[in-house]
């Protein structure tokens, strides 16, 4: 696994960051969508000073890592490490590289799904800490993370990155939406907008609170898009964790809706039992 290669200041992670038109992007009345604010990175010394004062640590165990690292991962937790890939929406079959499964239709509102990770119980804690006790210090590692991923694996090419809404009253309740944190902080990483297109309409019962065959109609109905002109736009849609995929293809269809083609993308994958039990569904996972 290696860093993305970034391109030059200013340009697009995929090519020239193309003039926002009237009714794309940032300025429009009613889009909320945001440009990405310059990376400034250090290098050099700047870049090995900043790291003596503040080191990078692992997510897992908080040991200091070694510098430059990779990942944000130290060895030992590295070994325990299960990677991701890419995920079939319909099947929830597990791909390390091209050709992706072809019982996808073209059709579907989710055209893809990719994850950094299969859930355990060390992303458990971690995304636990993150979504509830606002642990903001793995914003920065684990949206580096995840853009390197998508753009090395030529997963998709997306224009805009959208997250996958709170309700109002749950996010007061929070503070925050932990799905548009990691959105922005992506968006900035691959240098395209962040956009908030999706509202989440009805406050609904938690998905955590209801069986996995509830939640499809749990939140059927759920979402409503918001102003802005985006027929034809490639979206990246983030959340924190994907499992049965109700929430994301739900709020997938709605964009797909205003003619949109929707990616989704999410830190870690807990995938159900029958996924589980697939003969080879976890063939290769040292090779990625």
């Amino acid at each position: 696994m290696v860093r993305p290669k970034m391109p030059p200041e200013g340009d697009h992670a995929f090519g020239l960051m193309e003039k926002p038109s009237p009714g794309h992007f940032p300025g429009d009345k009613g889009c909320a969508c945001s440009r990405p604010a310059p990376l400034n990175k250090p290098t050099g010394w700047i870049d090995s000073l900043i790291n003596l004062f503040f080191p990078e640590r692992c997510l897992f165990c908080s040991e200091i890592l070694p510098f430059p690292n990779r990942e944000p991962l130290c060895p030992a937790c590295r070994e325990r490490y299960r990677p991701g890939g890419r995920i079939c929406p319909h099947c929830e079959g597990l791909f390390r590289k091209e050709p992706d499964c072809t019982c996808l239709a073209e059709d579907s509102p989710l055209l893809g799904l990719f994850v950094i990770a299969l859930y355990d119980s060390h992303w458990r804690r971690l995304i636990h800490d993150f979504k509830y006790k606002n642990r903001r210090a793995v914003l920065r590692p684990l949206a580096g993370w995840l853009a390197g991923e998508i753009v090395n694996s030529n997963y998709c090419r997306p224009d805009l990155v959208v997250p996958v809404p709170l309700h109002p009253r749950r996010e007061k309740e929070r503070g925050y939406n932990q799905a548009a944190l990691l959105a922005r902080h992506t968006a900035r990483v691959l240098r395209i907008p962040f956009c908030n297109l999706l509202a989440r309409d009805m406050d609904t019962r938690s998905q955590t609170s209801v069986s996995r065959y509830e939640r499809y109609e749990n939140v059927r109905g759920a979402f409503k898009s918001l102003p802005g002109e985006y027929r034809g736009k490639s979206i990246l849609l983030l959340d924190d964790v994907y499992s049965t995929g109700s929430t994301m293809k739900e709020a997938a269809l709605v964009l797909k809706g205003y003619g949109a083609r929707v990616y989704g993308a999410a830190i870690a994958y807990n995938p159900n039992l029958k996924a589980l039990q697939r003969s080879g569904f976890y063939a290769g996972l040292d090779n990625w």
